[in-house]
């Protein structure tokens, strides 16, 4: 008996050696493999991360390129610099185009910022704080080690436990049984030692590993997030959900923002290949790539459903190729016009339309599309919100909601077993509702369940709607204002652009012939004499003049080929004295005492008296009496402070004055009175030719008729004459027309205003008369007067020309000449 109970001591003792060391060796192996999968839990998170921050850098590489072709096009490509701007309504599908395009280039920026930065910090959140190694402590080693000694400490039934007997009742206070779970055979599991027949040492150990053994691997997961997943996709899914919106419009804006980046550069090549450049074939074949383009972008980025009402979008860009080349006809008509407008009213629709669809297409749906729970392809829960017209584009993905089959969770498992429940990861329960998880998940969500990254794109959106009705309606007030007395809302009217607009300028002579847009007319343009009766100019009420016929032209030609042999013949053998034209003398000055320090620069006549005014730039003046040449000098009374004075006309009412700020003033009476002639400022508008708060340095003529007053304009460095005329409330551009002279010295209304006088340099004087356009030559080159400038001319009652030639320098005095 003694040798059987020293037999069984060593047999037991010798499997608790075996148990012991089995133990220390599993809790060894199941540490290194946590920390091994933790490992891979810090790159899953790594690998998560890196996608949205990749992403969103070649986002911000695309927006900046973006805004830098955008910028080429807005600043150093704008049109209308060298020749006339492109019409208002181009220019607003181009610069609404440019500020949709700055805007969601804009808010890519902004958001890829947003995504990136909110993904690393969080990435580095969980590495540093939430997914770490389990490293276990000294206790936790402690805990795990045995001294053989505790041998000692086992029932009796143990030490002495005989060989291949069960025992399987279950004792007072035990609560279940153990390797209960083991898939073998019936007579495998009688051999085996499961349920209450297992060791008490085992059962000991059981009880203590459960009990805060891995102290180190926690759970921090909130209640509503816990899943079926590792609680580290649990966690990124939840915190992913704070950038995942931005990374999702940031490629939603980059759509959009190219979008309007290829219609504003196609809108501005309109402009410069129809309205600069003349060349619509060209135009066209730019337009085509475009439209391709639209195309194939919206093919590439928006899942097809529903009727594609988005495909409308780059059909507008024909529209305004074809109203821009009916702008831009050679000849205008009105029909043509007519369907311009039309055309541009359709491009406008299109674009409302278009912009609309956008909208729809770029909210948040309510239903997940079908390819969110596809594994291998971009996913996300199906209870996110996201545009699923994009799901082809967005290249979205969320961590996995359930582990694959045949992962095992070890660190979950460990976590399962200090909190004393055998759920782990995959088999575990979610222990909240859907609607509880949702509305946890949608947490980072506005008052209004919607995203701040969608509300930025849909207010967006919404303004550019806004933007494309008020242009329409801009345009409607173009059309009803055109051709009235109030053409434009903005520029003053005589501007230079806005007097060279052909559109909003009465005819020029030649009511019968097609008008050449932009070309200066019948009279002055390249299309004198051709096409007769072909077309009409609206708002003309002036006659046509008749352009030299056919045989007129032959008859002509054939008396020059007739005079060629003879001035042939007089170039070889020299002409004879009696053939030599003598130029008539140049007319004589007439004896004028002017008074002291009196520096006349101006001249006026008038048609009741056989006189002539003659006044100074500053206000002092002579009335000059002919043929007797008595002078009354005389001051202007009130003229001062407002410029000096460019332009003078004098008749039966007094004088009429413009100074070099525009205003207009009126002298009444026919003759000064005590040597003053009383002035005051007209109650009417100013004459528009002080630009930018500067005097006026170019030429002026003025005249007064009943009911109105007009002035001739030559601006500065200009060779055209610009024709206004002032009703009650402003002035309006009534034609223009190229000066007669090369260089024009001075400009003078007729007394009546039917004819304009203009002086050149050389001493010549051209009447031009306004209702036909019509030029003769009152005098011809004068040299006679050297050391003097031409500044004026006018006609006297009796219909004589008088000059007046004032001094280059100041030693001399100016001189009044007759003829």
């Amino acid at each position: 008996a003694g040798g059987a109970g020293a037999g069984l001591f060593s047999y037991n003792r010798g499997n608790y050696m075996f148990d012991q060391k089995m133990h220390y060796t599993r809790f060894q192996a199941g540490l290194n493999m946590a920390i091994a999968q933790t490992g891979i839990y810090k790159q899953d998170i790594a690998q998560l991360t890196a996608l949205t921050v990749t992403r969103m850098d070649c986002f911000h590489g695309i927006a900046a390129m973006g805004l830098t072709i955008l910028t080429a096009i807005y600043c150093p490509g704008k049109l209308g610099f060298h020749v006339p701007p492109p019409p208002g309504w181009l220019m607003g599908l181009m610069m609404v185009n440019v500020a949709g395009c700055y805007m969601f280039l804009g808010l890519t920026l902004w958001y890829c910022m947003h995504a990136a930065m909110r993904a690393d910090t969080a990435a580095t959140h969980m590495l540093t704080r939430f997914v770490r190694l389990p490293i276990p402590s000294q206790g936790m080693l402690d805990k795990a080690r045995k001294f053989l000694s505790s041998y000692e400490e086992q029932p009796l039934s143990e030490v002495l436990r005989v060989p291949f007997t069960r025992h399987q009742k279950p004792a007072k206070g035990r609560n279940g049984g153990y390797n209960e779970a083991m898939d073998i055979d019936d007579a495998a599991k009688g051999r085996s030692r499961h349920g209450y027949d297992v060791p008490a040492w085992y059962r000991k150990e059981k009880a203590v590993d459960n009990v805060s053994t891995i102290d180190t691997i926690e759970s921090m997961m909130p209640l509503a997030a816990r899943g079926s997943a590792p609680e580290h996709f649990e966690a990124y899914r939840e915190i992913q959900m704070e950038w995942m919106p931005y990374d999702v419009y940031a490629r939603v804006c980059i759509f959009l923002a190219f979008m309007h980046l290829t219609h504003c550069w196609a809108y501005h090549q309109i402009g410069h290949l129809i309205q600069e450049v003349r060349a619509p074939f060209a135009c066209s074949i730019v337009m085509l790539p475009m439209f391709v383009l639209q195309q194939v972008i919206l093919t590439l980025d928006i899942a097809p459903g529903g009727m594609p009402i988005q495909r409308l979008g780059p059909c507008s860009l024909w529209f305004a190729y074809f109203a821009a080349i009916c702008e831009s006809v050679r000849w205008y008509n009105p029909q043509v016009q007519a369907v311009g407008f039309v055309l541009v009213y359709c491009a406008y629709a299109i674009h409302i339309v278009y912009t609309v669809q956008l909208l729809r297409l770029c909210a948040p749906s309510e239903e997940a599309p079908a390819i969110a729970e596809s594994p291998g392809a971009s996913w996300w829960p199906g209870e996110w919100r996201l545009p699923s017209a994009f799901q082809h584009a967005i290249c979205l993905l969320a961590p996995p909601k359930e582990l694959a089959p045949g992962v095992t969770d070890i660190a979950g498992e460990l976590r399962a077993e200090q909190s004393g429940g055998p759920q782990v990861a995959g088999n575990q329960s979610t222990e909240s509702t859907a609607s509880e998880k949702r509305a946890d998940v949608h947490r980072a969500l506005g008052k209004q369940g919607e995203s701040p990254a969608w509300f930025g794109v849909k207010v967006g959106l919404i303004s550019l709607v806004i933007a494309w009705i008020w242009l329409t309606f801009g345009f409607t007030i173009e059309i009803m204002n055109q051709g009235t007395s109030h053409p434009s809302l903005l520029n003053a009217p005589g501007m230079p652009n806005n007097a060279r607009d052909p559109r909003y300028r009465p005819a020029k002579p030649g009511k019968s012939e097609p008008t050449e847009v932009g070309t200066g007319g019948v009279a002055a343009g390249p299309a004198k004499g051709v096409h007769l009766g072909a077309m009409h100019r609206r708002l003309s009420d002036a006659e046509f003049v008749a352009a030299p016929t056919t045989p007129m032209r032959r008859d002509i030609a054939n008396k020059l080929r007739e005079l060629i042999p003879h001035l042939q013949e007089m170039a070889r053998l020299g002409a004879p004295e009696s053939a030599i034209l003598s130029l008539p003398p140049a007319p004589a000055a007439a004896e004028v005492q002017w008074p002291a320090m009196f520096q006349p620069q101006l001249l006026t006549c008038g048609a009741h008296a056989q006189a002539a005014v003659a006044l100074s730039r500053h206000g002092r003046g002579a009335l000059l009496a002919t043929p007797t040449m008595n002078l009354e000098s005389f001051v202007l009374h009130g003229v001062a402070g407002h410029g000096t004075i460019v332009a003078a006309s004098w008749d039966t009412e007094g004088l009429l004055l413009v100074t070099t700020t525009g205003d207009v003033f009126e002298c009444a009476g026919a003759v000064p009175t005590a040597g003053k002639w009383a002035c005051k400022l007209s109650t009417g508008p100013k004459l528009p030719i002080a630009t930018a708060g500067k005097p006026f340095t170019g030429l002026v003529a003025v005249s007064r008729a009943p009911g109105e007053v007009q002035a001739a304009v030559i601006f500065p460095g200009d060779d055209s004459v610009t024709i206004f005329a002032r009703s009650s409330s402003t002035w309006l551009p009534r034609g223009e027309v190229r000066t007669p002279a090369s260089t024009a010295a001075a400009a003078h209304f007729s007394t009546s205003g039917s004819s304009l006088l203009v002086s050149a340099a050389d001493g010549s004087v051209t009447e031009l008369q306004m209702s036909n356009g019509q030029t003769s030559e009152l005098a011809s080159a004068n040299t006679g007067h050297a050391g003097h400038a031409w500044a004026g001319a006018c006609r006297l009652a009796s219909g004589d020309l008088a000059r007046l030639a004032v001094p280059v320098e100041s030693s001399s005095q100016a001189k009044f000449i007759l003829g």
